[in-house]
């Protein structure tokens, strides 16, 4: 009897192991010029995407952070990671990154912010990589009733990386809300991600032009090697 039980429990971890392993997928969507391949289990707070030509919106609801009546510092972070893999005959100009949401802030010493960071590399070249804030466009600093919208947006410049097929970008959020008043209340949350790398077309050089190039070469050769036996005699 006891080597049944070990024999079914043995069984019972393997399938748990299968069914976790199982449910990890690998996820790739395909752009007008570009294809985002990510792990749909660790997208966290961001949600599942929406893909809408080279644009991958997210559109959290969960993703918050509150303080309320002095208890002061509240900070929520969620991090991703996506592989960008461009097209071929494009080759990769910036990757953009732009973030919405809205704040309330009342009560004295009531403060929210947004903050984080987008990272690149090369998945070619792990060592070349790029690193770029993300940061509101205007402090969150409106108070009373009603909430407030904000605006966060970054771009990585990639227009150096000209035989880069691949990337990997990290989007690392922060939402910090603090209250020191013993009636004060900070909220901030996050609606909206969009990721968006822009591309640019790369021109190859014809298959035929490469032909002409090469018969109009050989033809110059020809006439070089003839016109020195010419001058020889």
């Amino acid at each position: 009897m006891m080597k049944f039980n070990q024999v079914a429990i043995g069984v019972f971890l393997l399938g748990q192991t299968l069914s976790g392993a199982a449910l990890a997928a690998s996820v790739t969507l395909s752009g007008s010029t570009v294809d985002f391949t990510f792990d749909d289990t660790l997208l966290g707070l961001f949600g599942q995407p929406t893909l809408s030509g080279d644009t991958l919106s997210f559109t959290p609801v969960d993703f918050q952070a509150e303080s309320l009546n002095g208890a002061g510092y509240s900070l929520t972070n969620n991090t991703m990671n996506i592989e960008v893999s461009a097209h071929d005959g494009w080759s990769f100009s910036t990757v953009g990154l732009v973030e919405r949401g809205d704040y309330l802030l009342l009560g004295g010493g009531s403060t929210a912010d947004v903050a984080g960071q987008v990272r690149v590399y090369d998945v070619d070249r792990p060592l070349t990589d790029m690193t770029t804030g993300i940061a509101a466009t205007a402090a969150l600093d409106q108070t009373g009733p009603g909430t407030h919208n904000w605006t966060a947006d970054t771009s990585a410049d990639l227009t150096a990386w000209e035989d880069t097929r691949t990337v990997n970008v990290t989007v690392q959020n922060l939402l910090l809300a603090s209250t020191s008043g013993q009636t004060s209340l900070a909220f901030v949350d996050k609606k909206y991600v969009g990721l968006t790398p822009t591309t640019f077309a790369v021109s190859p050089v014809p298959e035929a032009q490469v032909s002409a190039l090469m018969l109009a070469g050989l033809g110059l050769i020809g006439w070089q090697v003839g016109r020195r036996r010419i001058i020889g005699k």
